[in-house]
């Protein structure tokens, strides 16, 4: 959820202060004493320590409880390690991005600090993993210098980021590989001293070190300098997820939605952007990038903002909503027998939505209904898609893929376990199962908001500009009766 209060937005912090020394007779602050980046199969790949050493006993409880789960996503993002340290992790591409705290810190603010970092990486190394991460240590601890000072964030913009030291291109990698260097660190020093046949190539190839570091100007410190394209574009992606709990006649008992703004700005020059948002009265707890004019916005419910270089997320916003219209109908009904138990299940877009936004497409839809462990195995069958039984898990999975405008269906019989003392078969009697529901709809935002607008202004060309509205499931969750 944004960490905006209600009915106030607010700029997502991006950056902390450097030497800010502590006031006399007070400790040191830091958010953070040490960041770790663990696999999901318990190997260390990467420590930072900003105060002290954490020795690696403190976090190795935790890692071996997400090792060990089945399911590690429902593990509490913050952990109490002993007295003295708090351990704050999320989980990403099979990684840990995990941090230890000393001091009482708001968990929300390490938690949005660790999925800058994974972003940042992501950026520099494309997908992170273990290989990507040993391959580049020197890129990504210079990137955590950068980014965290003395345990507090400094510099967690990626167009800032990008000035320092430089992203990974082709011919970078040409570069590298003639002058046997690692990780080019920009500086805003000419190099005299690049002469003969490397500097010849640097400069064919346009890779000179030299570069101006920092932004555009003082006010405008998250957008680079010298931005130039021969293409102009811009394009903004609403994607909303859902989150919800619905009891066995679908009835929601509560739920709301996460929404995201992205822009993906290809702009030369300087320009000034203005997105006219339909229903922009629905973002009340909204969190908004250094960029947006806050007054602006209050004002008009218009976002007005000079835009970074590359992809960045311009707003988020959380919309309690306990009557959302699913798109879609779905029943899901366990009843146990003497010999055996049935499972039924049904699922059908609604035509009532469908027919109003032709466009819209419910895609990658999957159905997992956990089972009391007594369940032993289970004969499946299904109109469209493909279902399992996953022994180990006690999960019934079905992948139906699209949705379309019939239902389909699902059915199955369970066999249950036999008592060893009395050969009897235990059947399972006051458990109640659960259904989670996973989909991507593709042309539809389900709040209803929409881009009336984008103007560009401020430059002398006419940008290419696009917009689009993807809806997932977030953790949903359907009782059966």
């Amino acid at each position: 959820a944004p960490a905006a209060q209600r009915g106030r937005p607010r700029r997502a912090r991006t950056a902390g202060v450097r030497g800010a020394a502590p006031v006399e007779g007070e400790a040191a602050r830091n958010m953070i004493d040490s960041l770790f980046i663990v696999t999901t199969g318990g190997s260390y790949v990467v420590e930072r320590h900003f105060r002290g050493t954490t020795p690696r006993m403190i976090v190795e409880p935790l890692v071996d409880r997400l090792q060990s789960s089945p399911h590690p996503e429902s593990i509490p993002a913050v952990t109490c390690s002993n007295r003295r340290q708090a351990l704050i992790h999320i989980l990403r591409e099979k990684m840990i991005f995990l941090a230890v705290v000393t001091q009482e810190e708001p968990p929300l603010a390490v938690l949005e600090l660790l999925e800058r970092v994974h972003q940042v990486l992501s950026r520099y190394l494309g997908e992170v993993n273990e290989d990507t991460l040993r391959h580049g240590f020197s890129t990504v601890y210079l990137l955590l210098d950068e980014m965290i000072d003395s345990g507090l964030p400094f510099t967690t913009e990626l167009n800032s980021l990008e000035s320092i030291i430089a992203p990974p291109s082709t011919i970078g990698r040409v570069v590298q590989a003639v002058s046997g260097s690692s990780t080019q660190v920009l500086s805003d020093v000419a190099r005299d001293n690049e002469t003969g046949a490397f500097g010849a190539l640097t400069s064919a190839l346009g890779a000179a070190t030299h570069t101006q570091i920092g932004g555009a100007s003082a006010e405008v410190w998250w957008r680079r300098q010298n931005v130039t394209y021969a293409s102009n574009e811009v394009y903004v992606d609403i994607v909303e997820s859902i989150d919800c709990i619905c009891n066995s006649n679908g009835a929601m008992v509560s739920g709301g939605i996460s929404g995201d703004v992205f822009v993906n700005s290809k702009l030369s020059g300087l320009p000034d952007v203005l997105l006219t948002l339909r229903n922009a009265s629905i973002m009340q707890n909204a969190s908004f990038h250094p960029c947006v004019r806050l007054q602006r916005y209050e004002r008009d419910r218009a976002l007005s903002f000079m835009p970074p270089d590359g992809e960045f997320s311009l707003a988020q916003y959380w919309i309690p909503d306990t009557t959302l219209n699913l798109p879609f109908h779905f029943t899901a009904s366990i009843s146990y027998h003497a010999e055996h138990g049935k499972l039924q299940i049904a699922a059908s877009p609604k035509l009532a939505v469908t027919m109003a936004n032709k466009q819209m497409l419910i895609d990658k839809f999957v159905v997992n209904v956990r089972l009391p462990k007594s369940i032993a195995s289970a004969t499946l069958a299904s109109q469209g898609g493909n279902i399992r039984f996953d022994e180990e898990n006690h999960v019934v999975v079905w992948h139906i893929g699209k949705l379309t405008g019939q239902e389909t269906k699902a059915e199955g019989t369970l066999s249950y376990r036999t008592n060893p003392k009395d050969g009897s078969p235990e059947i399972p009697s006051e458990e109640k199962s659960t259904a989670q529901l996973s989909f991507v709809i593709k042309g539809w935002a389900i709040s209803g908001i929409k881009l009336d607008s984008c103007d560009v202004s401020g430059v002398s060309y006419s940008p290419y500009k696009a917009s689009r509205y993807t809806t997932t499931s977030g953790k949903i969750d359907w009782r059966i009766a």
